[in-house]
């Protein structure tokens, strides 16, 4: 079995070479390793001379975009998919085919710890579930925790995720229109590979460190959360589960403290967050309007 490595970038060109290096470091290779650089402007592009990475250049700043560029060009019939600022752990990828044996398995996905932890590292909450996605459009990660042998689950991680090439063909690939930083963009796709009836599997196993330190979201931060949570959910969830749709308007405004305690995200307050938080819904829900007739979701 093939693995194509695709890795969306946009000037990290430092992290990303300690990412290529841990690729390549591994005890299973992948078969390509493919980085989508939207244009950065710190020499990224250098790395090609070095390492033996696919190298290719876009002008859109769309994690989407980036990663749909790769799939078109991969070699692989499994893809795995992670980000710049991500370090692998020797065994990641022996992790993911191990599950791939199982013709049932669209999809594998893995442990995500901040950088510099080892891998005893827990953050601790009271809501345990791993990759749960709920009627009301809460996604419950828990990506950090470790368990003793793979399980089922309903969405995987973004910066450590794969799956079968000709799935993400045949579902479109990433949703681009979950635009600006791109959130629920994994969920995505990840709904939409078991929608047509292959599991999905959390191997804690298959472990990755990230460099991601928590985010201070400001205004238009939050306006992309918004409005890309709004669609997520109308596309995802609430045709099948609308009775649940006061519940996820609530929660959209009053996440649970553990949903926040995961996330590290810090909202800065200011004068024209509540417009923002408006037009977030609102073009959420446009967004949706747009796409429902060609998906059949309007009568």
């Amino acid at each position: 079995m093939k693995v194509s490595v695709i890795i969306p970038t946009l000037n990290r060109r430092r992290d990303l070479e300690e990412c290529i290096k841990s690729l390549l470091n591994m005890s299973v290779r992948p078969h390509e390793i493919i980085v989508v650089d939207s244009s950065s402007t710190d020499e990224t592009e250098k790395l090609k001379e070095t390492y033996p990475i696919k190298y290719i250049k876009i002008d859109q700043r769309n994690r989407q975009i980036a990663r749909n560029v790769g799939i078109s060009i991969a070699k692989g019939n499994v893809l795995a998919f992670t980000d710049d600022d991500v370090v692998v752990d020797v065994q990641w990828l022996n992790h993911f085919l191990k599950s791939y044996s199982d013709y049932r398995v669209g999809g594998v996905g893995g442990r995500v710890i901040p950088y510099f932890e080892n891998k005893n590292y827990y953050r601790s909450v009271r809501h345990f579930d791993v990759g749960k996605v709920q009627k009301n459009g809460l996604v419950y990660g828990n990506f950090d925790t470790s368990l003793p042998k793979p399980m089922q689950v309903d969405t995987l991680q973004g910066s450590n995720m794969s799956f079968r090439k000709d799935l993400l063909i045949k579902v479109g690939g990433f949703d681009e229109n979950l635009g600006g930083n791109c959130f629920r963009d994994d969920t995505d796709v990840c709904m939409q590979i078991r929608k047509l009836g292959f599991n999905l599997i959390f191997q804690s196993k298959a472990l990755v460190w990230h460099k991601y330190h928590g985010r201070i979201a400001d205004d238009n931060w939050i306006y992309w959360y918004l409005r890309n949570n709004t669609y997520f959910y109308l596309k995802n969830i609430f045709p099948d589960a609308k009775r649940y749709l006061p519940i996820f308007l609530i929660r959209q405004f009053f996440p649970p403290r553990d949903y926040v305690k995961k996330s590290e995200v810090r909202a800065r307050m200011s004068v024209k967050l509540p417009i923002k938080i408006f037009k977030g819904c609102v073009d959420g829900l446009r967004t949706y309007l747009n796409i429902a007739p060609s998906r059949g979701d309007r009568n």
